[in-house]
């Protein structure tokens, strides 16, 4: 193709250069390109200035500005998401309690990969390990709301129920011709409506290596491919945060052992986890091993009174000022120390069912606020208001 010089006297000397060269050639020729060249310009012309039939047009040029759509659509697709480390970091440790070294890490690193996304690649895979009951999963669920303050973009995905090879089609798809071929696997589906997101690989251990090996195409050349009808779904917008409770004592140790020394540390944590059945092939997809800590003291007593919280507000009640009595805390912390399984989720499950049924009562009794005290083995709930406090106890 013949490039036109930028000056338009010059351009005009050439096409008229061009256009007598084709007359001593083949006058014919010349009113051919001439016509061609008419109806080409008339064309331009009828579809820029939209005077087309409305059956002609393009959807959004009958029922909307596609001009002003188009420059912010391009606009959107280009912004980078950037985001201020330190602020993440400290919204994420008022909702994750005991877990501020692993939150600071995990914030400055995805500041880095939203700034400078890769571009074949994930935003990140990161692997969240240690004990239950620690916040691994919350952490997971929480960094999405506050990354895009909108449920829709988790996709949470229980890989227990994946302990079987042929699991897989229930995430990618199935092939032509089995149950399921017609709709998408459930990831692909995900990724495809709403593909900036946070994938949560919950227990990923659990799940069967060949199941395991599905996500290397995922994580290594940004897309998953949707066995129904092989199209490739990108990845390139998500984050993956995989959890495990594989060898969570042995990673304990490593992170004592090594507290200043991250990529050592993350070496052996990578170690550790291919001694606990994790591929090789997997773990070297894996950007980072975050090592979750043991709750321990006061920590345990926060993360129980959330959970408390959490669980009256469920029946629509608020924990008073200093609602929670120490004693009730002090004995979550106590049974939590001499324990190693679990986590705190047993502790809150115990104190659940001593306080469900009281719970019912003060709803129904119209409190609002109530506390909660220790009675010999028992704990009480109390409703702040009087009137509702009278109604309790009176059964009227």
């Amino acid at each position: 193709m013949i490039a036109l010089p930028n000056n338009p006297l010059i351009s005009i000397f050439f096409c008229l250069s061009i256009a007598i060269a084709l007359v001593s050639f083949n006058p014919a020729f010349l009113i051919a390109v001439v016509v061609l060249s008419v109806i080409c310009a008339a064309a331009i012309f009828l579809i820029k200035g939209r005077y087309l039939p409305r059956w002609t047009m393009d959807i959004l040029d009958r029922l909307s500005d596609k001009t002003s759509l188009e420059a912010a659509y391009a606009t959107t697709t280009r912004e980078t998401p950037l985001i201020d480390a330190e602020d993440l970091a400290e919204k994420l440790k008022s909702r994750v309690v005991g877990q501020n070294a692993v939150i600071e890490s995990i914030a400055t690193q995805l500041r880095r990969r939203l700034a400078a996304p890769r571009p074949d690649k994930p935003l990140a895979v990161f692997c969240l390990a240690g004990p239950p009951g620690v916040g691994k999963t919350l952490l997971a669920k929480v960094l999405a709301d506050e990354l895009y303050g909108e449920k829709g973009h988790l996709h949470f995905f229980d890989m227990s129920q994946f302990g079987q090879p042929h699991a897989a089609a229930s995430l990618f798809g199935s092939a032509r011709g089995y149950v399921g071929s017609t709709s998408y696997g459930a990831l692909t589906a995900a990724l495809r409506d709403v593909p900036n997101s946070v994938v949560l690989l919950d227990e990923f251990e659990k799940a069967h290596p060949d199941v395991h090996r599905r996500f290397l195409t995922a994580w290594n050349d940004g897309f998953i491919t949707e066995t129904s009808d092989g199209a490739r779904v990108s990845t390139r917008e998500a984050i993956f945060l995989l959890t495990t409770n594989a060898a969570s004592r042995r990673i304990e140790d490593i992170v004592k052992a090594h507290p200043s020394d991250a990529e050592e540390c993350d070496r052996l944590i990578k170690k550790a986890l291919a001694d606990a059945q994790f591929a090789p092939e997997v773990l070297s997809r894996i950007d980072q091993v975050f090592a979750f800590r043991p709750l321990t003291g006061l920590n345990i007593a926060r993360v129980v009174a959330l959970e408390i919280e959490a669980l009256a507000g469920q029946f629509g009640l608020k924990i008073a000022g200093a609602g929670i009595a120490p004693a009730i805390l002090l004995k979550a912390v106590t049974a939590l120390e001499k324990r190693s399984d679990g986590g705190v989720r047993d502790i809150a499950r115990a104190i659940e069912r001593q306080v469900t049924d009281r719970l019912i009562e003060a709803r129904a009794g119209g409190a609002s606020e109530i506390r909660l005290i220790e009675s010999g083995d028992t704990v009480r709930v109390v409703p702040v208001d009087g009137a509702a406090r009278l109604k309790l106890a009176t059964g009227t």
